[in-house]
């Protein structure tokens, strides 16, 4: 079964996507010199590191992945950053941080709303939440497209037919926009953006790993049963889909859907 903590080990190097639009999220932030940052979902800390160049202030990474968390305190033990397993749901904070930093990983979140709460909760007064995730039920074509590519197995459908993708994705920026709202935040920077980057078969499978196979390679999302050989061969269709969408330069143009917001709280 697919966990973020299997996936740790060669996280950090393969998850592009994330750390590209990582970056971006921070380029949106006003980061002062004193910012107190929680960077909640950070994996192995590569964007925390970052974000601890950008500041003296106090800077925490946390995740419910141990493994996640014990890369990112072995790639960076001397940068002066506190790295905690903890659940997103179990957060302990309270009006201690300036800004909350939030990067492809609020559609994990069972209940968005209250953890909006806990956002508002950790952050002092004027305090910033920086959200950006994939989007809408066509979040990646690819990807889709490359699950239905293994569903022409009846094997394979008939499974499918019974799974639930565990997902929170939104269709608008008007809905992201109301629900930070409902949490007591005014949102002064909220976009979609269709974010097209080209990539050969073999990164796209890496990104696909990093993530979605979480999803779609995970007993608890499944009503039937997984049978032996399921963990194979659902990734050997997706890796042959992949190389079919490549394109005469051996590129495969992987496509997102990606909301960005800056909210501040209220």
């Amino acid at each position: 079964m697919a966990t973020f903590t299997a996936l740790s080990s060669h996280y950090r190097d393969k998850s592009l996507v994330h750390a590209t639009e990582g970056e971006k999220l921070i380029d949106l932030l006003p980061i002062s010199a004193a910012s107190d940052i929680l960077d909640v979902g950070c994996g192995t800390g590569n964007l925390t590191a970052k974000l601890r160049k950008k500041t003296k202030g106090r800077v925490i990474g946390m995740d419910p992945s141990a493994g996640m968390i014990r890369q990112a305190r072995s790639f960076y033990p001397e940068e002066g950053i506190e790295f905690h397993v903890v659940a997103v749901d179990r957060m302990p904070f309270s009006n201690e941080f300036d800004i909350v930093f939030c990067n492809c990983v609020f559609h994990w979140f069972k209940e968005p709303l209250a953890t909006l709460n806990l956002f508002r909760k950790a952050l002092r007064s004027s305090g910033k939440v920086a959200m950006q995730v994939a989007a809408t039920t066509e979040y990646c074509p690819n990807f889709i497209s490359a699950i239905e590519y293994c569903r022409r197995s009846d094997d394979i459908d008939d499974l499918f037919s019974g799974f639930r993708l565990p997902w929170f994705l939104l269709e608008t920026t008007d809905e992201y926009r109301e629900l930070f709202e409902r949490a007591g935040f005014t949102v002064p920077i909220c976009y979609m953006d269709e974010v097209h980057r080209f990539y050969s078969p073999a990164q796209v499978f890496d990104i696909f790993n990093c993530g979605a196979s979480v999803a779609y390679l995970n007993q608890e999302y499944f009503a039937a049963a997984l049978p032996d050989g399921f963990a194979d061969k659902v990734p050997a269709g997706v890796k042959e889909s992949f190389n079919n969408q490549a394109n005469e330069k051996g590129e495969v143009d992987l496509m997102f859907y990606r909301v960005y917001v800056i909210a501040e709280k209220g």
